[in-house]
């Protein structure tokens, strides 16, 4: 049995790690990947004490930090439940069952999919998941921002800073994110929206060029 386990291995995770290895615990890491959300990184300028750095150069210094302390990692593993029987907390994943005396849970966020044609291919290449950590890799270009939400909206006001246009796609017949947020969107002469529309495929070469959109009616 662990002192701890640590569900997840993003900067949370990781950070908790160190701190844990620092005291000597016994403690086991559990994560599907290490890096979290920096694996969905190009190119990363946000990041405390890198004026740059690429998200697969991140994600490889996570490693070397965990690798350090020889932390002991389940990667590749993915925890379908966590529950307490008495002073004892389980963690079953789809492979195995630990325990420890208790667990960390710092699993992060997981974007949510459009589960479109082009979209995996063009992951990290024209296709982002973060305004806030690769709005500046689109400088003066056209923009596609999908959704019609607070997340969606927020992306979109960024961008309103640094991309030449932005087409703002939202599948329901109207936004519904905070008023403010929308009003914001719509006084910029650089956004675009289009309701009850769905993208169907992102186009490409090496790079995502554009998308297939159907409108609801046409």
């Amino acid at each position: 049995m662990y002192d701890l386990i640590i569900v997840g291995a993003g900067p949370a995770g990781i950070t908790a790690s160190v701190y844990s290895a620092r005291k000597r615990m016994n403690f086991l890491v559990i994560t599907r990947d290490i890096g979290g959300q920096a694996t969905l990184s190009s190119d990363i300028e946000n990041y405390v004490g890198y004026q740059f750095i690429t998200g697969p150069n991140l994600v490889q210094k996570f490693r070397e930090h965990l690798e350090q302390f020889n932390v002991e990692v389940k990667e590749g593993e993915s925890v379908t439940s966590i529950s307490k029987e008495g002073n004892i907390v389980k963690v079953k994943t789809d492979k195995e069952e630990y325990t420890a005396k208790t667990a960390i849970i710092a699993s992060g966020r997981v974007p949510r999919k459009l589960d479109v044609e082009g979209e995996a291919e063009f992951k990290n290449r024209g296709v982002t998941y973060c305004a806030t950590c690769d709005g500046p890799l689109f400088a003066n270009k056209e923009v596609a921002v999908i959704g019609g939400g607070n997340s969606a909206l927020d992306a979109s006001i960024q961008l309103i800073k640094i991309a030449k246009k932005i087409y703002l796609i939202n599948i329901a017949p109207t936004l519904r994110a905070d008023p403010i947020m929308v009003e914001n969107v719509k006084s910029s002469e650089k956004v675009v929206i289009y309701n009850s529309t769905k993208v169907e495929k992102i186009n490409g070469d090496k790079f995502a060029k554009g998308i297939k959109i159907s409108r609801e009616g046409k």
